[in-house]
Order: structure tokens, then sequence, then C-alpha cells
């Protein structure tokens, strides 16, 4: 009797650790359906959020083109990006280090190239005081920087490799409606290896009112006529011509793979 209630008491134990498997995997496979659900959900709300685009208009302090920026917008607007724009003294320097998110970024913003580190810098519209941003100056990210407006105060600029943060630039294509935006090879490969889609801007200076025009139907020729960056800037350049003043010309700049 002894054996044969132990053989009894070790079926229902393996009975019993059979089961406790068989919950364990159920347990496991419906936690495993329920995240596979979550994630397809997320791919859909992202797939379904609108796309945004950003104008940074830090010219607009001084050189205001309501127009333009009305025309753009109701351009992108039209064409399902949701826009957001910054004028003027909005165009802050801790604006232009995290902006970021934007399948579209127009800066019109003034730019230079430095003839001390080789390095685009892009204008804000804080005027410069040599007491702020104190830690950002000594790294060489943030420096005083002046128009070829006489008599016009000088302004903080950021050195472009640090636009948008580390992240901020993934698939963004930027505009750069400034003087010299192509004309610093280790800035335009910095983007692009930190993600931006591609990079469009002039490889010299160039007339406000012309990159204005320019600006605006490069916008429209995508974003209306379903054209590609690169063929819109072609076309545009092939339309209009370069620069009438500086003859410098647009150019769009990408990765290789891409």
């Amino acid at each position: 009797m002894g054996k044969k209630g132990k053989k009894v008491k070790r079926k229902k134990s393996m009975r019993g650790a059979a089961a406790a498997t068989a919950a364990t995997t159920l347990l496991v496979v419906i936690l495993l359906l329920l995240f596979i659900r979550q994630q397809a959900q997320n791919q859909i709300s992202i797939e379904n959020a609108p796309k945004r685009a950003a104008i940074i208009d830090g010219i607009g302090l001084t050189k205001p083109n309501p127009e333009f920026i009305e025309e753009a917008k109701n351009a992108l607007s039209r064409a399902g990006l949701s826009v957001e724009v910054y004028v003027g003294e909005k165009v802050t320097i801790n604006l232009l280090r995290s902006i970021g998110g934007y399948e579209m970024l127009i800066l019109r913003t003034h730019s230079a190239v430095s003839q001390t580190d080789g390095y685009l810098y892009i204008f804000s519209a804080e005027r410069y005081n040599r007491n702020q941003y104190v830690i950002e100056q000594m790294e060489g990210i943030v420096r005083e920087a002046r128009t070829f407006i006489e008599g016009e105060s000088p302004y903080f600029a950021l050195r472009a490799d640090q636009l948008g943060g580390e992240n901020g630039l993934k698939g963004t294509t930027i505009i750069i409606m400034g003087c010299n935006g192509t004309n610093s090879y280790k800035t335009i490969k910095t983007l692009l290896i930190r993600g931006a889609k591609a990079i469009i801007a002039w490889n010299g200076y160039v007339d406000l009112n012309y990159t204005d025009k320019i600006t605006l139907n490069l916008i429209k020729a995508v974003y209306t006529e379903g054209l590609s960056y690169k063929e819109a800037v072609e076309k545009i350049m092939k339309q209009y011509g370069p620069d009438p003043i500086y003859k410098s010309k647009l150019e769009y700049l990408t990765s290789p793979s891409t």
C-alpha cells in the first residue's frame, strides 16, 4: 500500500507541474500577442500622425516678409503638413539647438562660414551679449556674428552642426535660405551623418529678395507639383538661374546612399 500511494502522489505531482507549465506558456503567449498588438497600434498611430514642417524666420526681426511666410505655410498645409512658424525674437539659440522632428525645416536666417574654424554658423535673432551662453562660447559652438548691414548690432550664432540637438534632424530636409550654406564641407557632412535627409542651400552669397522668391517656388514645386527635392532644385535653377547679383546657385546635397 505504501508504494502504491507514493506512485499516486508522484502522478499527481507530475500532472500539477504540467498544468503549471501550460499556464505559464499560455500567459507568455497572451503577453506576446498583447505586445505585438500594441506595437502595431503604435505604428498605425505614427503613420497616421500629420507630417510636420517648421519655418524659422530670424530675419523677420528686421526684414519681415509676411507674404512669403503665408504662401509657404499654405503650400505646406495643403500638402497635409502641420506647419509651425517661429518669427523674430522667438528664434533663439535654444530654439535652434532643440528644434527637431520635422519633415521639412526652412531656415530664413542669416548664415556665414567662419574663417577661423571653417564651420557654418546660423544666426539667431538674439542680440549678442558676452555674458550669455558663456560656456557655449568657450566651447566654440556659439559665437558673436555680424551681418553686412552697417550699424546693425551683432547677434548670437549657432555652429550649424549643433542644429537640432543629437537626434532632432533624422529624416529632415533642411532648406538654408542664407548665404554660403553649402560652403562648409564638415558642417554638411556632420548634419548628414546625424540623420538629415538632405540639405538645400546656396553656394555663395544671396540676395534676400531672391532667396525668398526661389525658396517659395521650390516649396510649391515639391508640395504642389509633386517633384522630388532634387528635381525641384534642378527645375528652379534652370528656370530662374543663379542669384542675379552674387551669381550663387542653389544646391541639393544628400548622403551617397540616399
